[in-house]
C-alpha cells in the first residue's frame, strides 16, 4: 500500500510541475508589452460582472482608450479592494481603478491621472424619515457603518477629534458599499457615507428608498472626483491615457459613457478643479524632473561589424554610431547610451526590456517583423552576396555550391537561408558550418580555405578586403529576399513607437541634407543610403498593416455592450437566482482544487521532514525549524499570503538594483505564490502532527521490530509510519479541510477560485448574500467528500494493521497468522 501510496504522490507532483512550467511559459510570453489594470469588478456601477463578463463606466472608458492607443494592450486583473494598492506598490499592476478618490497620503506615495475622468459626490446617507438636509452636527450620537482604513472611516475619525462633543458612532464593518447602504435602510446603522452614484444603483437594484444630505466639507473625505492611478515612474504613461481622456471628453465619448451608467453626465470638469490639478501637477513635476534631465535610450550593439559599428582606439565607432550621435544632437530630450554585447544576445535584451532599441547592421525578416518594431525605412541599403576565394569561377548560384561548405552564424538570417535552402533543395545541399564569430574573421576564413563560402553584406567584403589587404570574389544572389531584403534598420521593442517616430523624423531629415550620404561616403566609400520607390512603397505597406492589426487587437478587447436590468430588481432575497450563478461558480472549481492538492502535497513532505528533525533533535536544524513553526502558526494566513505575494516583488526589485539584473516579477504567476504560502503554512501544523503520531507509537513494537533485525529504515516504514498514520489520519483529515476554506483568500492576490467568482457574480449584480449562499453550498459538498475520503482512509488502515498485529514470532521463524479480529 504505502509504494503504491508513493507512486500516486510522485505522479502528482510530476503532473503539477509540468503544468507550472507550462504556465510559467505561457504567462510570461503573454506578459510582454501588457498594461495590468488592478480592479475589484464589485463597484457598481463602475466596475461589475455582468454575464460573467466585465463591464462598467471604468471598463467601457478603459477598452475605449485601449482601442484609440497603439502601442499597449489593457488586461485587467480582478482583487480584493484592500490588495489594489499593495499590488500598485509592488509592481503586481501599472494601473489600479476603482472610483478612487484622492488623499494627501495616496497622493504623496502615488501618480494620479491629469484630471478625475468623473466627477461624484459623497453624502450622508439615512433613512426617509430623518429631516432634510442634515448636516454632521445634527447627526451627533447616531451610528454611521463605515470600512476600516477608508476615507469615510478617517474623516469621521477626525470629525471626532475635533468635535468630541458632537462625535458620532463609529461602527466598522467589512463589507462592500451596497451592503452598508442597505443596513442603513433596514436600521442596523443610522447612516452612512458613500458617493451619489453608489446610493443610486442601490435604491434601483433593490427597490428600496434612503435620503442624501450634502456635506459641507466633503474635500475632507474626497475631493469629488475619480482617478486612475499609476507608480511614481509610470509618467509617460499617464501622460499617453491623459491624452486619450482628453480628446474623449472633448469628441463626446466620456459624457456617453457617463449616460450609459449614470443616467447623466458626471464627467464635466468645473474650473476650480481644473486649477487645483494643474497647480498638482506643476507641483510633482518640479519635484520629480530636474530641469534639462533627457531620457536615456538604451542601444544595444556589438562593436564588431565594421564599418557599421566598431571599436577604434577604444573608442565606439562606425556608420551606425556617427548615425546615432547626429540624431542624439538634434533630439533635445533623449540621449543614448550604448551596451556592448553578442550579436545572439540582441533580440534577448531588447525582449527583455535591457534595451531600447538595437543596432548591428539589422535586416528584417518575417520573424523579427512579427516581433518587433522597425524603423519606418532603413538608413543604409546593403546587398547580401556569396563571398568565395578567387579560385571560383564567376557568378556562381546556390545550384553551383551544391555540396560546398558555408560559415555562418547559427540563428543568423544567412543560416537560415542556408537551412530552408537544404529543406527545399536536398539533392543540391551545402554543408552548413555554426561558428560564433564576427563577419571579418568568417569572411577571412573563407580566404584561407576554412571554408569554401559564405554570405555577407557587400560593405563587409569590402572592409575586410580593404583592412586585410586580401581578394574574395562576389556573387549575387537571385532570390536575396529570402535572406534579408536589402536594408538595414533599428530595431525596436513594439511598445517605442513614440521613440521610434522621433528617430525617423530626425532620419528624414538626415537624408534630405544629405548629412546621411555625408556619413556613407565617410565609412563605405559611396552612397548607399538612397531609397529606391520599391523601397518606399513595401515599407510603407508594412507599417500600414501594422497599424491595421493595432486597431484590430484594440477593438477585440472592448466589451460589447450589454443590458443593465434584472428581473430581480427591487427584491430584497432573489433565492431563484443561487441555481443560475451556481455553474458559474462552479467553473473555478478546479483551481480550488488545485490549490488545496498541491498545498497539501506541499504540507506532508515538507511537515514529515521537519517532524524528523525534531524527532531526532538535529543541531541548528532543529531550532530553525521551531522558530518556523512558530511564525506559520502564529500568524494568520492572511498575512503570510501577502508575504509571499508582495514582499517577493519587493526583494526581488532590491536584488535589482544591486546586482543590475531585470527580473520581471509580473512574469511569476500568482497562483506560485499561493502554492508557497498554504504549504508552508500547512507544513507548520502538519508538521506538529505527524510529531506526536509518530511519538505516540508503542516503544515495545519498535524494539520488536529491531530484535528481528529490521533496519531503521525498515523499521520506520513498516512498523513506525503505518501505526503513526492511525493516529495522525484525523487531525490531518481536519487540517486539509482547513486549508480547503482558506483558499478562499486567494482572490487577494488575484487568483480566481470559487470565492473569487462568487465575489465577482456578486459585484454584478449586488446579491452577495445569494452567492454566498451558493458559494458555502459548494464548500460545504468538498467537506463531506474529504471527510468520507478520510473516513475510508482510516478505516483501512485501522484493518491493515489488526491484520499485521497477528503476526507472531518464535525463537526460529516469523510466522505471519490469517486470523483477523
Amino acid at each position: 500500500m504505502l509504494k503504491n501510496t508513493k507512486k500516486i504522490l510522485f505522479s502528482l507532483i510530476g503532473i503539477i510541475c509540468i503544468f507550472l512550467s507550462f504556465n510559467f511559459l505561457h504567462q510570461t510570453v503573454e506578459a510582454q508589452d501588457v498594461i495590468t489594470i488592478g480592479i475589484s469588478g464589485q463597484t457598481k456601477p463602475l466596475n461589475y460582472f455582468e454575464d460573467n463578463e466585465l463591464t462598467g463606466f471604468e471598463i467601457d472608458m478603459l477598452n475605449e482608450i485601449n482601442q484609440r492607443l497603439d502601442s499597449v494592450e489593457f488586461e485587467f486583473v480582478t482583487t480584493e479592494f484592500a490588495s489594489l494598492f499593495a499590488g500598485l506598490d509592488s509592481g503586481q499592476f501599472d494601473i489600479v481603478a476603482n472610483n478612487l478618490g484622492e488623499n494627501d497620503e495616496r497622493r504623496e506615495k502615488f501618480l494620479f491621472s491629469l484630471y478625475p475622468y468623473v466627477i461624484t459626490h459623497n453624502v450622508i446617507i439615512t433613512q426617509t424619515d430623518q429631516a432634510d438636509n442634515l448636516t454632521m452636527e445634527d447627526m451627533a450620537g447616531m451610528s454611521f457603518g463605515v470600512v476600516t482604513a477608508s476615507p469615510q472611516s478617517m474623516f469621521l475619525e477626525a470629525w471626532n477629534q475635533e468635535n468630541p462633543d458632537l462625535a458620532v458612532d463609529i461602527r466598522y464593518v467589512d463589507s462592500d458599499p451596497s451592503n452598508i447602504i442597505r443596513d442603513v435602510h433596514s436600521g442596523r446603522f443610522d447612516a452612512t457615507i458613500y458617493a451619489t452614484t453608489y446610493l443610486n444603483d442601490v435604491q434601483q437594484t433593490f427597490g428600496i428608498e434612503l435620503k442624501s444630505h450634502f456635506i459641507e466639507n466633503e474635500d475632507a473625505i474626497n475631493p469629488p472626483g475619480s482617478y486612475l492611478m499609476y507608480r511614481k515612474e509610470n509618467l509617460d504613461l499617464r501622460n499617453e491615457i491623459d491624452k486619450v481622456l482628453a480628446d474623449m471628453r472633448e469628441d463626446g465619448t466620456l459624457s456617453e459613457i457617463s449616460l450609459k451608467y449614470f443616467g447623466q453626465d458626471d464627467t464635466e470638469l468645473s474650473q476650480a478643479i481644473i486649477d487645483k490639478n494643474d497647480k498638482i501637477n506643476r507641483v510633482n513635476i518640479t519635484e520629480s524632473t530636474p530641469v534639462g534631465e533627457e531620457k536615456v535610450v538604451t542601444v544595444g550593439t556589438s562593436g564588431q561589424t565594421k564599418p557599421l559599428n566598431y571599436f577604434e582606439d577604444n573608442k565606439l565607432t562606425g556608420f551606425e554610431i556617427d548615425l546615432l550621435t547626429a540624431i542624439d544632437e538634434r533630439l533635445d530630450n533623449i540621449t543614448f547610451e550604448y551596451e556592448i554585447t553578442e550579436f545572439a544576445s540582441l533580440f534577448a535584451g531588447l525582449d527583455s526590456g535591457q534595451f531600447d532599441l538595437v543596432t548591428n547592421n539589422l535586416g528584417e525578416n518575417e520573424e523579427r517583423r512579427e516581433k518587433f518594431l522597425f524603423s519606418l525605412y532603413p538608413y543604409v541599403i546593403t546587398h547580401n552576396v556569396i563571398i568565395t576565394n578567387t579560385e571560383q569561377a564567376d557568378d556562381l548560384t546556390m545550384e553551383d555550391m551544391a555540396g560546398m561548405s558555408f560559415g555562418v552564424v547559427t540563428a543568423s538570417p544567412q543560416s537560415m537561408f542556408l537551412e530552408a535552402w537544404n529543406e527545399e533543395n536536398p539533392d543540391l545541399a551545402v554543408d552548413i558550418r555554426y561558428v560564433d564569430s564576427d563577419p571579418s574573421n568568417i569572411i577571412r576564413d573563407v580566404h584561407n580555405g576554412r571554408f569554401d563560402a559564405t554570405i555577407y553584406a557587400t560593405t563587409y567584403l569590402n572592409d575586410v578586403q580593404e583592412t586585410f589587404g586580401i581578394e574574395l570574389k562576389s556573387h549575387f544572389i537571385e532570390n536575396e529576399d529570402a535572406i534579408n531584403p536589402p536594408g538595414s534598420y533599428f530595431i525596436y521593442r513594439q511598445d517605442e513607437v513614440e521613440l521610434r517616430d522621433q528617430m525617423d523624423a530626425v532620419i528624414a531629415e538626415l537624408r534630405e541634407d544629405g548629412t546621411l550620404a555625408a556619413i556613407s561616403q565617410k565609412y563605405m566609400g559611396q552612397d548607399d543610403t538612397q531609397l529606391t520607390d520599391g523601397i518606399i512603397a513595401r515599407n510603407d505597406q508594412f507599417e500600414e498593416e501594422r497599424l491595421a492589426q493595432s486597431d484590430i487587437e484594440s477593438t477585440q478587447l472592448v466589451n460589447q455592450s450589454v443590458s443593465n436590468t434584472s428581473t430581480t430588481d427591487g427584491k430584497i432575497f432573489a433565492p431563484e437566482i443561487i441555481p443560475e450563478i451556481l455553474p458559474t461558480i462552479l467553473e473555478k472549481l478546479p483551481i480550488t482544487l488545485l490549490m488545496t492538492l498541491v498545498s497539501m502535497i506541499i504540507g506532508l513532505v515538507l511537515g514529515f521532514l521537519i517532524a524528523l528533525i525534531k524527532i531526532y533533535d538535529i543541531p541548528v536544524l532543529k531550532q530553525l525549524a521551531s522558530i518556523f513553526v512558530s511564525f506559520m502558526r502564529g500568524t494568520p494566513q492572511l498575512v503570510q499570503l501577502f508575504l509571499a505575494y508582495y514582499g517577493f516583488p519587493l526583494i526581488v526589485a532590491w536584488l535589482n538594483q544591486q546586482i543590475n539584473t531585470n527580473i520581471n516579477v509580473n512574469n511569476i504567476p500568482a497562483l506560485l505564490y499561493v502554492f508557497i504560502a498554504f504549504g508552508l503554512n500547512e507544513a507548520a501544523y502538519n508538521s506538529e502532527t505527524i510529531r506526536a503520531a509518530i511519538l505516540s507509537v508503542d516503544k515495545s513494537e519498535i524494539e520488536a521490530a529491531k530484535s528481528i533485525g529490521l533496519t531503521n529504515r525498515q523499521t520506520m516504514t513498516r512498523i513506525i509510519l503505518p501505526s503513526a498514520m492511525i493516529v495522525a489520519i484525523p487531525n490531518l483529515g481536519n487540517s486539509l479541510i482547513s486549508l480547503l476554506k482558506g483558499t478562499s483568500l486567494a482572490f487577494t492576490v488575484t487568483v480566481i477560485d470559487i470565492m473569487g467568482q462568487a465575489r465577482i457574480i456578486a459585484g454584478s449584480n449586488l446579491r452577495f448574500f445569494e452567492a454566498y449562499i451558493a458559494v458555502s453550498l459548494i464548500y460545504w459538498l468538498c467537506c463531506i467528500v474529504i471527510e468520507n475520503i478520510v473516513k475510508w482512509i482510516e478505516k483501512k488502515l485501522n484493518v491493515n494493521m489488526i491484520d499485521e498485529s497477528s503476526i507472531q514470532h518464535d525463537d526460529d521463524n516469523l510466522i505471519v497468522t490469517t486470523e483477523s479480529k
